[in-house]
């Protein structure tokens, strides 16, 4: 058998690209502002083993050296299925953050059973503090989030899904990565570039501000033109802050849909009628983009607050009601083979 024939070992870490083989000898853990070492008791209970490992870390091998020393999670590592790499891209005032943290908030509100589908922390401590710093604020004291990191891309929030409708399919590590564009244009690597191929679905989101300036965005191009195999990969276009369209069609009919296990045939009409209505002012065709050059997409429209906020504070004037946020997550979750119900095959083909 050939070198090529010979599939590799370990997963591809999204950071650096090196493969990562799980060693449970060489486990680690964050503690006390550093990572240390993390040795699990031979004679610890398989309740107690389980508790640890939700903690634990892998040290990537980093074999060229071209980023600092760096981990992944445990169950990152150790799922017996390929982890899927979720990017969300768009314009500082996209809302981008909102929306994730609104969809990650309606998941620990709502759950995901009715949708076919389990889902739990792929990482405590990162979950824990996401929560913490982003999904609380927001949702329960109605507050704006900022952007601190200027990183070309930063991992935020893991999940571990489980399509309940096939037992007997392991559970997916689904991990989201926060993409930024305009620092990706003037900073961003050659090295750093190659983490959007390791990416198997994409989230851009873009606002009615982002739709009505006359001077469009490039943060959608600028990743477009560094993404390779786009016909292998899955996008869906999200109209954050839809709620400033809320009485114009089709926006208000869709709106009003809430939120629906992914059909092929309604996820069609949605995406038939955005377009429709997004051509009106992407005059420029810079949002509509991903929806050509992508192999599975969708378009929806969704807001993470469902009001405006106060002009000079940092808080929303009425309390912060999502609508549609999980729509785009589980279309996603279909595009990417995640959900793979006969109909969940079938979006955004």
């Amino acid at each position: 058998m050939s070198e090529t024939d010979t599939a590799p070992t370990g997963v591809r870490c999204p950071v650096c690209l090196s493969r990562v083989v799980l060693d449970h000898g060489e486990l680690w853990l964050w503690k006390d502002g550093e990572h240390r070492k993390l040795d699990v008791p031979s004679d610890a209970t398989p309740e107690q083993r389980r508790r640890l490992l939700l903690h634990a870390q892998v040290r990537c091998p980093n074999h060229v050296g071209e980023f600092p020393e760096h981990h992944l999670p445990y169950q990152y590592v150790s799922a017996d299925s390929d982890p899927v790499v979720i990017a969300l891209v768009g314009a500082p005032r996209s809302g981008k953050t909102h929306l994730l943290a609104a969809m990650i908030g309606s998941i620990q509100n709502q759950g995901l059973e009715q949708f076919d589908l389990s889902v739990s922390p792929l990482d405590v401590r990162g979950y824990e503090q996401f929560t913490n710093t982003k999904v609380r604020p927001l949702l329960d004291r109605d507050e704006m989030l900022a952007r601190t990191s200027q990183d070309v891309w930063d991992f935020e929030v893991g999940l571990m899904v489980s399509d309940l409708g096939r037992p007997s399919s392991p559970p997916r590590a689904v991990a989201f990565f926060d993409v930024s564009g305009e620092v990706l244009a003037t900073t961003g690597t050659a090295s750093e570039q190659a983490f959007l191929d390791t990416v198997d679905g994409f989230l851009f989101v873009f606002s009615p501000d982002d739709m009505e300036d006359d001077r469009p965005d490039n943060t959608f191009a600028t990743v477009l033109d560094m993404v390779g195999g786009k016909q292998d990969k899955a996008a869906v276009l999200v109209m954050g802050k839809a709620d400033l369209y809320r009485f114009e069609h089709p926006v208000d009919r869709w709106l009003r849909d809430g939120v629906r296990a992914p059909d092929p045939g309604r996820v069609e009409a949605e995406t038939g009628d955005l377009y429709a209505f997004i051509s009106q002012y992407d005059k420029g065709e810079t949002y509509l983009r991903p929806w050509r050059e992508f192999g599975r997409a969708a378009i929806h429209v969704a807001s993470a607050t469902g009001g405006n906020r106060y002009p000079d504070r940092k808080r929303y004037e009425r309390p912060v009601r999502p609508q549609r946020a999980l729509q785009p997550f589980l279309t996603l979750m279909a595009a990417t083979g995640v959900l793979g119900t006969p109909g969940a095959r079938k979006v955004g083909r």
